[in-house]
């Protein structure tokens, strides 16, 4: 599926897309989106495996000032995927079906781990340990088997 570093190739696209269009537009972009989640799920399953977890309780200090205490595994509680709205697509994603891995609140705790990306990326003074993109890098061949494999199942599921 790969040719160099940071070339792909995906074999089959031109007879996916046609299938595609003997679907109507709903059943095309509920077949997508089927697809694309059941393709994201390695990687939200890494990306929570790998996301730091505080030893105890703390607190977190919104900008507006608010703290809130919070229990450990917050972060790992706030991570899953997510439909791209059609007013976030830009480019060439203007059009089409989109979904990523998305911090939202906690499902515990209901509140968002504003610091997410201070452990993704780093600061100046604390070195970064990134949980989301190694979660990506690692999956990417499986993500590209999954969704064509999900999406030629929803195809032929709605073509009968």
């Amino acid at each position: 599926m790969t040719d160099n570093a940071g070339d792909m190739e995906i074999l089959g696209l031109d007879e996916l897309d046609r299938k595609l269009g003997l679907l109507d537009d709903k059943l095309a972009g509920k077949a997508l989106y089927s697809a694309l989640g059941f393709a994201l799920t390695p990687v939200v399953k890494e990306a929570k495996t790998r996301a730091s977890k505080a030893d105890e309780p703390h607190t977190m200090t919104y900008p507006n000032g608010k703290t809130v205490d919070v229990e450990p595994g917050l972060l790992k509680s706030a991570i899953r995927k997510r439909r791209v709205p059609k007013k976030e697509m830009v480019g060439e994603f203007a059009t089409g079906a989109a979904m990523g891995v998305y911090i939202g609140k906690g499902t515990k705790q209901k509140v968002y781990p504003n610091y997410w990306h201070f452990i993704e990326y780093g600061t100046p003074t604390f070195p970064a340990a990134p949980f989301i993109r190694p979660a990506f890098d690692n999956n990417v061949d499986l993500m590209i088997e999954r969704f064509s494999q999900k999406l030629n199942q929803n195809i032929d599921k709605y073509l009968e």
